[in-house]
């Protein structure tokens, strides 16, 4: 996948083989997501904290997801939304023995296949957290 901005390229680049491998087919659902779901609207991929973040620009139906390799092992990687938001603990309810840190992101491991379905409805209720919530 062809990613315009040079950062946000470089920080793929220094991830693990598999977690980068990994990482960038979350960033694909990411896009394909937002495409298919009307509600969320435009997705403005940016830095924030130095790591690859995905924003609903217009509109802002959602929370911003980051997605990042983890420091204390890199074949590891999370997805984190904003620590004020209710989704963590909704996908507690549903996930319970999955990895989480705090109230802040789901953890993965690469070495492990990918949690497709339970990670396509994280990115799904992340970028579409503030519809949701005004219902």
């Amino acid at each position: 996948m062809d990613i315009q901005n040079s950062e946000i390229r470089q920080v793929f680049d220094n991830c693990q083989p598999k977690t980068k491998q990994a990482l960038l087919t979350i960033r694909q659902w990411i896009f394909e997501i937002a495409k298919s779901t009307e509600q969320i609207g435009q997705i403005a991929e940016c830095l924030k904290w130095g790591e690859p973040s995905y924003v609903t620009a217009s509109p802002k139906s959602g929370t911003t997801l980051r997605l990042s390799q983890l420091k204390s092992n890199p074949e590891e990687f999370g997805l984190f939304v904003h620590c004020q938001t209710s989704l963590i603990e909704e996908f507690r309810q549903v996930y319970a023995d999955f990895q989480y840190d705090k109230n802040r992101g789901v953890i993965f491991d690469s070495s492990k296949p990918l949690q497709t379905d339970a990670i396509k409805q994280f990115i799904f209720l992340a970028l579409t957290y503030h519809c949701r919530k005004t219902e």
